[in-house]
């Protein structure tokens, strides 16, 4: 790896511990330069903003998703199996990314960061794009689904894009409110984007689960007391030393 480079990852590594541990908005750009020992020239060398150091690191972190899902699928052989396995891949509300979603969801519903939502769920749908693909065929051949058509991978990403990002705004907005959201709460919201996908799959009812309700149960309560600490309460109208 070029020096250049190495240091462009190593401020985001430093970043992305920073707005992980302290929150993105309690991080200044200054914070992160103090860890490194760098000056701000050197990081706008590389970044345009804090801001954009987010986009990055949620780009990055898709294509983590992506290799963590190829890895889980070389122990599953059942197409439906495989199929779920991929889609629930797909959608970042996720044990393991816990600490991760405690800093990004309170920035998914600000006007402000409406870029790296989008940035990240394009690089979701880049990621997942082939490999959903893939599996629908692998699916298909097996007579689990029949598909309406080919190339449905794009239209099952923008679902899932939507599905996950409803159901982390509603982790937010209760979390707010100091209750966490039930398993009812969560269904409502899946329902249309299952039967959606089913339908475009022609797959059997309730065959297509994006969610665990489980982990959707714990990752709930973890949020909730990871998100309620003073940093997440009530987002500040002022960042400190931008």
């Amino acid at each position: 790896m070029r020096k250049g480079e190495e240091k462009k990852q190593e401020i985001l590594s430093v970043a992305e511990q920073l707005f992980c541990t302290r929150g993105y908005e309690e991080t200044s750009v200054q914070d992160i330069l103090d860890v490194i020992h760098g000056s701000k020239g050197g990081f706008y060398h590389y970044f345009v903003s804090k801001e954009d150091v987010l986009r990055q690191i949620c780009a990055a972190r898709a294509q983590a998703s992506g290799a963590l899902a190829l890895e889980r699928l070389q122990g599953v052989a059942e197409p439906m199996e495989r199929l779920n396995l991929a889609l629930r891949m797909a959608i970042p509300l996720r044990a393991e990314e816990q600490t991760f979603l405690a800093m990004l969801i309170p920035q998914l519903g600000r006007p402000e960061t409406i870029s790296v939502r989008t940035v990240y769920q394009e690089a979701i749908a880049e990621v997942f794009a082939p490999l959903i693909a893939d599996e629908v065929r692998q699916a298909a051949a097996a007579g689990a689904v029949y598909p309406v058509t080919e190339g449905l991978e794009q239209v099952v990403l923008a679902l899932l894009n939507q599905c996950w990002l409803r159901a982390a705004l509603l982790l937010y907005e209760r979390v707010q409110r100091r209750r966490r959201p039930d398993a009812g709460e969560l269904l409502d919201i899946l329902k249309p984007y299952r039967k959606s996908i089913e339908t475009l799959l022609d797959a059997p009812y309730g065959s297509v689960e994006l969610i665990q309700l489980q982990e959707w149960d714990q990752l709930a309560e973890w949020l909730q007391a990871r998100m309620s600490a003073v940093a997440y309460r009530t987002p500040p109208t002022e960042q400190k030393r931008r």
